[in-house]
């Protein structure tokens, strides 16, 4: 039994008629006729009753015509799966975090690429954004994810979000620093970021116009550290607004009503790993996590 054979029964069911069926089919009549006699014979039943009107299903027929569709339609299942498996990525890329994976929406990723391709594995090393995008460059790294005002220079990064940094500080200091200006937060101790970070030259040209000297009694390249000196009432801080929102809310720190520092998030690749279809389906995942707008639109900086 062959498959045309089945394709040829069902099309004969459908069109009721040799002559439509092999029209539809893009085959002779004779051969039409052929397929039929060969698939009753192995069968060993009579598939049609012939008349003049044309071809109608026996009881028989009408009995095995569902199976034969059913088993075009597992026939055509498996040819889609091995065509996927021809497709299919596998290895492990290198794609590091500058911060926690639920704002960077990493679960979501991983999700979509799990589904797309199975055999892509994804190997996930935490950094400073200043380091990503250097190791992106060097290609130790297949992309990461990076703040900035800014894209750096000389690779391809896709814009993600947009969000703001905000001023933090002990729960305990609220009441006293209610009302306070920049002069008035600059006496107070502050956990500082290192000056590795990118947001540091931000957060200095952020609070420049106020001529401020800020006290630091820690610096620090972890923002998890931040957040608990700050908690612990070791000094100020700066973190992303949505952090800020849920220590406020949780009772942890307050977040200072002044005014705060606008900050982008970004995907960093080579732009020679455009075509690399594993990069290719990182990007597509990108873009169905973020909502982004298709093609992929991506900032092309040059050195």
């Amino acid at each position: 039994m062959e498959l045309y054979q089945l394709r040829t029964f069902v099309a004969v069911a459908r069109a009721g008629h040799l002559t439509r069926a092999a029209e539809g089919l893009h085959v002779s009549q004779p051969a039409v006729s052929a397929h039929i006699k060969a698939l009753e014979d192995e069968l060993g039943v009579a598939l049609f009753t012939r008349s003049a009107r044309g071809m109608g299903l026996t009881p028989q027929g009408q009995a095995l015509l569902a199976r034969a569709q059913s088993v075009l339609e597992q026939a055509e299942e498996l040819t889609r799966a091995a065509r996927s498996l021809r497709q299919q990525l596998d290895g492990e890329l290198k794609i590091a975090l500058n911060t926690d994976a639920e704002f960077l929406r990493v679960r979501e990723l991983l999700s979509v690429l799990r589904a797309e391709h199975p055999a892509l594995g994804v190997h996930l090393p935490q950094n400073m954004s200043h380091f990503i995008a250097e190791e992106v460059r060097a290609g130790s790294l297949d992309g990461g994810f990076v703040y900035g005002e800014a894209p750096p220079q000389g690779l391809e990064a896709v814009p993600l979000c947009s969000f703001r940094l905000v001023v933090i500080g002990p729960l305990a200091w609220r009441e006293r620093l209610a009302g306070a200006t920049w002069a008035d937060l600059a006496r107070e101790p502050w956990v500082w970021y290192s000056d590795a970070l990118p947001c540091h030259a931000s957060v200095q040209r952020w609070i420049a116009p106020y001529e401020c000297r800020l006290s630091k009694v820690a610096v620090t390249d972890y923002e998890g550290t931040i957040r608990a000196l700050v908690q612990s009432g070791a000094g100020l801080g700066i973190m992303r607004e949505d952090e800020g929102a849920r220590c406020e809310g949780a009772g942890e720190a307050f977040v200072w009503r002044g005014d705060s520092l606008p900050m982008n998030a970004y995907f960093l690749y080579r732009r020679d790993r455009e075509s690399d279809p594993a990069m290719r389906a990182v990007l597509a995942a990108l873009r169905a996590v973020w909502g982004l707008e298709q093609p992929l639109a991506s900032a092309h900086m040059r050195a």
